[in-house]
């Protein structure tokens, strides 16, 4: 049965339930965070000891978008199959294990940056990606202990986490890389998920007690749930509204490191600063706007006018004035971008009932690392024609995804069920 909490209970246990699952979410932003931040210069750098001798600089690009797309491409594959088990299992067991397999992932991380073995970097990448794909049992958690009313402030402190997690990540990590080499942040990491996973085991309580009948099906089945994002013709236009918001906003929050580096030659250091600058703002949407306009405003329209002002914020950044425009503008957009996440994610949770949770909110968390993917691959094949190409491509998504929401999804949300 399916442990939600009822309309009378306060924010506070429910805070309080659910605080282990925002610090692994926390954390596996950080160590993404870091990655998306110092791969860029670790790569791209004249002279790179880590990119292949005699590569141009196109070359170099490719192979940043290749190195962050390895990630979230492992989580379009986990994060459903982590979902799912989540529903069968329960959310604890599965949390567990999939911090364990994090925690070696980044020891091979650090290996590979010591041997400097690009190889081996990816295979680490591939694995670390599947492991942190337990956002989605994050989400799941956050939709079993809330009502479908409050969820969308709750997610929209999900959101909040991961974006202190992307101030953290590039500061911190940008630091140790500057002063002790890309390793150290890296080598850091390992403690770090290995504390995690102690405090996990020690104090996160299960959120669902799975359906005892659900355990013999077998785990390969899991796999399956992504082709319910076709053939689930109640949701597919609520899934299509969301991967579209992914591809324009993670393709600009990871492209955007790119573009600063390109048009005004930014060293590690300031631009580590400046992605963390933009962190904040997306933080802030979330964590201050977010809970004051739930309840004042419907999710869906909430959803309409945070994606449209993003889209504009990131045409706007690409106006002449320097790094002080670019990322005044690129704030704007990443405030609204965070504030349409949580909005439309909360509009596909209410979508369903609790026992698909789990499936449901890993699919879509599986189209967000697809998203991301794709942003990343593609907006950095474009830099490499010009560093605004990628970033027009991106204002125009969030666009369609707007006209998605528009046109195919309700105004009123049916009640929750199958």
């Amino acid at each position: 049965m399916s442990a939600i909490t009822s309309d009378a209970t306060p924010p506070s246990p429910v805070l309080a339930r659910v605080a282990p699952v925002y610090g692994v979410v926390g954390i596996s932003y950080l160590g993404y965070a870091m990655m998306a931040t110092l791969f860029v210069p670790m790569i791209l750098s004249p002279g790179s000891t880590y990119a292949p001798e005699g590569s141009t600089a196109g070359q170099r690009a490719m192979l940043v978008g290749l190195l962050l797309m390895l990630y979230p491409m492992a989580q379009v594959i986990g994060s459903p199959v982590l979902g799912a088990l989540s529903d069968r299992y329960g959310r604890r067991p599965v949390l567990v294990a999939s911090l364990a397999v994090t925690t070696i992932a980044y020891a091979l991380i650090a290996s590979a940056l010591a041997m400097h073995m690009l190889w081996l970097l990816g295979a680490a990448l591939i694995l670390c990606g599947l492991g942190e794909a337990n956002a989605a049992i994050g989400t799941s958690a956050i939709a079993d202990a809330t009502t479908k009313e409050e969820r969308p402030k709750y997610l929209g402190y999900l959101w909040s986490v991961t974006s202190v997690s992307y101030v953290l990540g590039p500061v911190l990590g940008g630091f140790a890389a500057a002063h002790f080499g890309y390793l150290v942040p890296f080598a850091a990491m390992v403690g770090v998920l290995a504390a995690t996973f102690l405090l996990v085991l020690l104090f996160f309580r299960e959120t669902r007690t799975p359906d005892s009948s659900a355990r013999q099906v077998p785990i390969g089945a899991s796999l399956g749930n992504l082709g319910t994002l076709f053939t689930d013709w109640p949701l597919r236009a609520y899934y299509l509204a969301n991967f579209l918001l992914f591809v324009a906003s993670m393709g600009f929050w990871r492209v955007v490191t790119e573009y600063l580096v390109d048009m005004f030659d930014l060293t590690v250091g300031q631009v580590t600063i400046d992605y963390a600058l933009l962190a904040v703002t997306a933080g802030l949407g979330n964590l201050v706007l977010l809970p004051i306009l739930v309840g004042r405003i419907d999710m869906r329209r909430l959803g309409i006018l945070a994606t449209l002002i993003g889209g504009f914020g990131v045409f706007l950044s690409l106006l002449p004035g320097g790094v002080a425009v670019a990322v005044g503008f690129g704030g704007l957009a990443s405030i609204a971008f965070a504030v349409g996440f949580s909005a439309l994610s909360g509009l596909l949770s209410a979508r369903v009932g609790p026992e698909r949770q789990g499936a449901v909110m890993g699919n879509n968390t599986a189209l967000g690392f697809l998203g991301e993917g794709i942003g990343v691959m593609g907006g950095s094949a474009l830099t490499g024609i010009t560093p605004e190409l990628p970033m027009i491509l991106f204002g125009l998504i969030a666009f369609a995804s707007v006209v998605v929401v528009r046109f195919a999804i309700p105004r009123e949300e049916p009640a929750a069920g199958h």
